[in-house]
């Protein structure tokens, strides 16, 4: 055990799969805790037999997963001395990596939202469909330009409605933080780090956030968030303001078990329903 935390700790682990579960215990019969998606960076903190525990490092959450969904590297991924320009994000819910530049053969991956490779030339052919990319466990491949994006842009929080409106329809996933199902936390969360926010992983976390200042529902503006609860200790719920008493939200609620459009004064949402106490709360300034 010492020997492998030893050989670990000097390394960067990225996750290597499109999302990695991660349980509460080193057993699949274990309740999920969160997830991890491509080209996280985790840290490693013990294993167990074909489990590996990690952390997440973007919100410090633990969990185990199944041995053999990391890439350990002894650089970065991305490296420092990559430009930009050749640091490519994956900018749709999911999309094929080739080992071929055809598609016709299939997919040898599907990526999620947000994962990251990387340009091997910043020289290749700008007005060609394919992009040559090493992937985060150093394996060459090639995907569609349409897929990705290289600009690093951050989003501003009355743009986030909009950006928001892509992802409607995908299924509600207990633990979900990838764009192949969201829980309500993990849905928020992803939308505020487009802004460089990193918020907590749960929702009664978030909703104690001291990043956020507390509003009320009257004063919300577009891309604030709400959060639903027994009282304020209890919170169970959340998602995010977009206008005219609208809110996006990744929720088994409504028979609609998916990322949907609600109205806050629906009788689920108002306040009369099962969740009893609102509360709304805006990034500090």
């Amino acid at each position: 055990m010492l020997q492998f935390l030893l050989a670990t700790a000097a390394l960067f682990n990225y996750i290597s799969v499109p999302v990695a579960t991660m349980r509460e215990e080193p057993k699949d019969s274990a309740e999920i805790a969160s997830q991890a998606y491509y080209s996280e960076l985790v840290n490693v903190l013990e294993e167990n037999s074909n489990w590996v525990k990690i952390e997440t490092t973007v919100d410090h959450c633990q969990g185990w997963i199944k041995a053999g969904q990391l890439a350990s590297r002894a650089t970065p991924f991305p490296s420092a001395s990559t430009p930009q320009s050749q640091i490519l994000k994956i900018n749709r819910c999911m999309a094929h990596l080739y080992n071929v530049q055809d598609t016709v053969y299939g997919p040898i991956s599907t990526l999620p939202f947000d994962s990251i490779l990387e340009a091997q030339a910043a020289d290749q052919d700008p007005k060609s469909r394919w992009i040559k990319v090493t992937t985060v466990d150093g394996q060459e491949g090639y995907i569609q330009r349409g897929d990705i994006s290289s600009s690093h842009r951050l989003l501003k929080k009355d743009q986030l409605p909009l950006f928001s409106m892509q992802f409607l329809g995908l299924p509600y996933t207990w633990g979900g933080r990838s764009s192949f199902g969201y829980d309500c936390s993990g849905f928020v969360q992803m939308l505020y780090r487009q802004m460089g926010a990193f918020i907590p992983r749960d929702s009664k976390d978030q909703h104690k956030y001291d990043g956020f200042t507390e509003i009320a529902i009257e004063k919300l503006a577009p891309g604030d968030l709400i959060f639903f609860g027994l009282d304020k200790d209890k919170i169970r719920h959340v998602g995010m303001y977009i206008s005219d008493d609208r809110f996006v939200h990744a929720t088994v609620a409504e028979n609609a078990p998916y990322v949907h459009i609600s109205r806050l004064s629906d009788a689920e949402w108002n306040g009369t329903g099962r969740f009893t106490y609102r509360a709304a709360r805006t990034l500090k300034q």
